[in-house]
């Protein structure tokens, strides 16, 4: 009795990074009395890192 195996549709991982970057900005952010711009620019960051290992493991955006 084998079991047939599925293959797993890969699943991105840009809105994990960018909600990191978003909490991580929160703290630095409190640490350094400038929350909004530290907030944006952590989570632009994380948004970056996301889609950099997205596209390298072939998650592509929109219609194929």
């Amino acid at each position: 009795m084998s079991r047939k195996s599925k293959k797993v549709k890969a699943t991105s991982l840009l809105p994990m990074c960018a909600a990191g970057g978003v909490f991580i900005g929160l703290g630095l952010g409190a640490l350094m009395d400038n929350l909004v711009l530290v907030l944006v620019i952590c989570a632009l960051i994380g948004a970056g890192v996301g889609y950099a290992i997205d596209k390298k493991n072939g998650i592509t955006y929109g219609r194929h």
